[in-house]
């Protein structure tokens, strides 16, 4: 179960990276153009369009990680009742002892 928390930790980071960069792009261009153009008919015509596309950035940008920490808890949770609950479990899962005699 740590691979699959590593390989979410690592996706969400770049997921994060990825919506951030994007997200940063998208408003540097819309802010550029509005103040190349000056036509305020632009921000009529593109505003739901752009807030749909920095709410889903946002969305998935946050979303991502704070899903990976919930897995993550619920992984370490749940291997930590079993261990807990189930002694024969604790200790299949120790490492072998070399036999002294």
């Amino acid at each position: 179960m740590t691979e699959l928390s590593a390989w979410l930790d690592g996706a969400a980071a770049r997921v994060f990276a990825v919506c951030a960069t994007l997200f940063v792009f998208l408003n540097v261009g819309a802010v550029t153009l509005l103040v190349m153009k000056r036509d305020r008919g632009i921000v009529n015509r593109w505003t739901a369009r752009w807030l749909a596309v920095n709410f889903a950035l946002l969305g998935a940008g946050l979303g991502m990680p704070l899903a990976a920490k919930v897995v993550h808890v619920t992984v370490d949770a749940f291997s930590a009742s079993r261990t807990l609950t189930n002694p024969q479990a604790r200790e299949a899962d120790a490492e072998p002892q070399p036999n002294r005699r």
